[in-house]
């Protein structure tokens, strides 16, 4: 059955801020159970608030398909139309922050009608920001419209750089994305590289950074954050390519320059 992006849109919203409410409570209440290694965390709450995501998700669409960071994808029911709709959902967008108490993560929730994004929502519960996006409808930040503009240039603006997980865990790729950073420093004012990419896809929707490079970057983010960045009128040069980069900013300029330094670095 066919659902309209409204609709889609108003349950994605709830079930982020349904996990979002519970990271908000558990958020340095006590020490933060789970797996821990040298560049990564699983921690229990992930698990919770993808259980908490999950089940608003599948009370109003049992037929859907979910696709969550934790539990790997779930399909729904073994008919025809049980594949047209995807959920793919990052409970817990900033895991090491959220472990290590530093106040900067968020829930994130993407879908895919056929394999193509239709609606995205990011909820930050720390600061109460809920982002929605529907293609072709626009994006809003706490229902009102959002359209991404700066002033700044790119040397004097701020640049988010994102590092997937597969990267950082392979030593070639890993030294390519060491020496990105050091390319991009050389363009802007700072380059911040982040370990909870979804707020600052906010960000750059909002206007309030001037760019965001993803290296290999993982598909439970890249999905919503790529919708809203679109949706809010952020220029793309490449979204997932087979070299696993995407580059996005404000205006194409700055866009154009971005790309540059990534083809000249890898």
């Amino acid at each position: 059955m066919k659902q309209s992006t409204k609709e889609v849109a108003a349950v994605a919203a709830e079930a982020v801020q349904a996990s979002g409410d519970y990271l908000s409570e558990a958020f340095r209440d006590g020490p933060v159970d789970g797996e821990y290694d040298s560049v990564d965390v699983k921690a229990v709450a992930d698990r919770e608030a993808e259980r908490r995501i999950r089940s608003v998700i599948e009370t109003q669409y049992s037929d859907h398909v979910f696709h969550g960071e934790e539990s790997g994808r779930a399909d729904g029911r073994q008919d025809t139309e049980s594949h047209d709709y995807r959920w793919v959902v990052d409970p817990l967008d900033g895991t090491n922050n959220f472990a290590s108490g530093y106040p900067k993560f968020a829930t994130a929730a993407a879908v895919l009608k056929d394999d193509e994004q239709i609606v995205a929502a990011i909820y930050e519960p720390l600061i109460d920001s809920l982002y929605l996006a529907r293609k072709g409808q626009g994006a809003t930040l706490n229902g009102e419209p959002l359209h991404a503009e700066s002033p700044l240039s790119l040397a004097h603006g701020t640049v988010a750089l994102v590092i997937g997980l597969s990267a950082v865990t392979d030593p070639p790729l890993a030294q390519q994305a060491e020496a990105l950073e050091l390319a991009l420093r050389d363009r802007c004012k700072r380059v911040v590289p982040t370990w909870a990419p979804c707020v600052d896809w906010g960000l750059l929707a909002r206007g309030s950074i001037e760019g965001l490079v993803c290296f290999h970057p993982g598909i439970y983010e890249q999905h919503a954050g790529s919708l809203l960045a679109a949706e809010s009128g952020i220029d793309v040069v490449d979204t997932i390519t087979e070299d696993g980069r995407y580059i996005g900013a404000p205006d194409p300029e700055t866009t154009d320059r971005l790309c540059e330094v990534v083809d000249e670095t890898i």
